[in-house]
């Protein structure tokens, strides 16, 4: 029992390692880098992660988004504002899973935006 623990916390300190090697060779070629992450259910037992590297969306970028949005879907501006910003490395990957699971391309494109500032925290006050 003892070193099935060992082995797990072992295995999780090489995976820390490996996702910090890969953010900085990411961020020495991108500048700012986002790393993205969900669970999605497969069914009550199983879950399966997600996880990607974006670089800070442009405002132009942003702009085809909401004008996207607007015109044909969210579903579809995400996926094209999330291809925008996703790092090379991730983008055939990305693409393949938001085939597979199209909720993925509206949770994290509604993560990347608040990168942008479009976020659910402002408050207003009536004075």
């Amino acid at each position: 029992m003892e070193d099935t623990k060992k082995a797990e916390t072992q295995a999780q300190s090489t995976n820390t390692e490996a996702k910090a090697d890969t953010a900085s060779t990411l961020k020495a070629k991108y500048g700012d880098v986002y790393r993205v992450g969900m669970t999605v259910p497969i069914d009550d037992e199983q879950e399966k992660d997600y996880s990607y590297y974006f670089k800070r969306p442009s405002v132009p970028s942003y702009d085809r988004y909401l004008k996207t949005a607007a015109q044909i879907g969210i579903t579809k501006a995400s996926k094209t504002f999330m291809l925008d910003a996703v790092v090379s490395e991730d983008k055939e990957r990305l693409s393949h899973d938001m085939e597979e699971n199209p909720g993925i391309a509206i949770t994290i494109g509604n993560k990347l935006t608040e990168i942008l500032g479009l976020t659910n925290t402002a408050n207003l006050t009536k004075l």
